[in-house]
């Protein structure tokens, strides 16, 4: 099945109104925002868990995360590396967290990467990447590690995402999370 040219256009459009709106946005106002008439939303989803649905899947693309992390210039020391890297993933999941909030994905079944996958394996598969991505930041230093690369970016990615900014005001800032990762709690003796 072919896509509608619009699709990406319409999606773009109607993610940041789904997070604000959530399950009240409505064509008019997604189309208003896309600058396409309304019939072309309906063309492109005939119904509304469908836009739904691809709003939930482009949320949980983690692909410019990625990029970004992948970005980052490995001359750098390890510690401002890791500090943009967090940035990146909060971000990511800043975007995952506004759209859970506004729409129930209980009633939403959020699409794979291959056909019968669920919304949980899509999510797994783009941690993954992401994970693959941080892997890559530990490795200019991978003589003076305690543990393996691989290790160290599931736990970084873990300490990250556990802090993600529900209330940004909240969150610790990237580069006291950083020095709190490589350093530890304690003051040296």
């Amino acid at each position: 099945m072919t896509q509608h040219p619009g699709h990406a256009v319409i999606v773009a459009a109607a993610l940041p109104l789904v997070v604000r709106h959530g399950m009240s946005v409505t064509t008019s106002m997604v189309a208003r925002a896309a600058g396409v008439p309304a019939a072309a939303v309906f063309t492109a989803f005939p119904e509304k868990t469908a836009l739904l649905e691809a709003c939930a899947a482009e949320a949980l693309r983690a692909d410019e995360a990625v990029a970004a992390i992948t970005a980052i210039d490995l001359t750098r020391p390890l510690e401002a590396r890791l500090a943009s890297a967090a940035v990146h993933l909060r971000s990511y999941a800043t975007r995952v967290l506004l759209l859970a909030d506004a729409i129930p994905l209980n009633r939403t079944r959020l699409p794979g990467p291959r056909e019968g996958t669920d919304g949980h394996a899509r999510h797994e598969v783009e941690l993954a990447s992401l994970r693959q991505a941080l892997t890559a930041l530990f490795e200019p230093e991978r003589g003076l590690l305690r543990m393996p690369p691989e290790h160290l970016a599931r736990v970084f990615q873990s300490m990250v995402l556990s802090g993600a900014p529900s209330a940004p005001a909240e969150t610790l800032p990237a580069h006291e999370l950083v020095s709190l990762f490589l350093w530890g709690a304690l003051t040296p003796p």
